[in-house]
């Protein structure tokens, strides 16, 4: 399309006639028929006052790549939600969905984000007695394993068993260690007390991954 059918076109849609727009910009009624025709070019003045009348820009005027919006077109407006008897069900639906999502999501940031709890009450003689009723067995086996791997010299237990009457423990953040002593026997007789920590890292609410064990102190043998 030509520069002189664009100002026809433009024109026509706006319901304007070739005297009008020869008014607007004070030329001939001759010099827009040239126009449009393309026997002549408006001049940059012209051009400007032309696209200010034909309700569009001197862009889409000169290269018809740009948007314009005749007059009498206006842009449509934004579609406003309308709650009716139709659409309220789907409405609630949504609403209760997403509110279920911020608070799942906010539990989970929180179960693996939110700082340890010190001596919370799980259970009656506090959280570290849950912490040792629930992983105790566990950290033993972990310490017999780490023992057998030290490579150092040490006795050969029959037995081995976590005793819960000295637990310590202490947090920091999303870490937690927890003292207690361990109770080996050999074959013949002779038991031995370890007092062993362990380091926790917390993955959910009460739940740890035990990375390290550590001796605090023996006694040799344990009476």
């Amino acid at each position: 399309m030509t520069l002189g059918e664009r100002i026809a076109k433009l024109r026509n849609e706006c319901g304007y006639s070739q005297e009008y727009i020869a008014e607007q910009l004070e030329v001939s009624r001759q010099a827009v028929s040239k126009w449009e025709k393309d026997l002549s070019s408006p001049d940059t003045e012209n051009l400007i006052k032309l696209a200010e009348v034909l309700n569009t820009s001197v862009q889409f005027l000169a290269t018809g790549k740009d948007f314009y919006f005749p007059e009498g077109k206006p842009l449509p407006e934004k579609k406003k939600l309308k709650i009716t008897k139709e659409n309220l069900p789907k409405i609630i639906k949504t609403v209760v969905i997403t509110i279920i999502i911020i608070f799942a999501a906010a539990y989970i940031l929180f179960g693996f984000f939110a700082p340890v709890i010190y001596d919370s009450g799980a259970c009656s003689g506090g959280y570290r007695t849950f912490l040792f009723e629930k992983y105790s067995e566990q950290l033993t086996e972990k310490f017999l394993t780490n023992l057998e791997n030290s490579g150092e010299l040490h006795p050969d237990f029959v037995s081995a068993v976590p005793f819960g009457e000295s637990i310590d423990m202490t947090a920091s953040k999303g870490n937690i260690w927890l003292t207690f002593s361990i109770i080996c026997e050999t074959k013949s007789g002779n038991e031995y007390a370890y007092r062993v920590t362990f380091k926790g890292k917390r993955i959910w609410y009460d739940t740890y991954i035990w990375t390290t064990v550590s001796i605090v102190g023996s006694d040799n043998p344990y009476t």
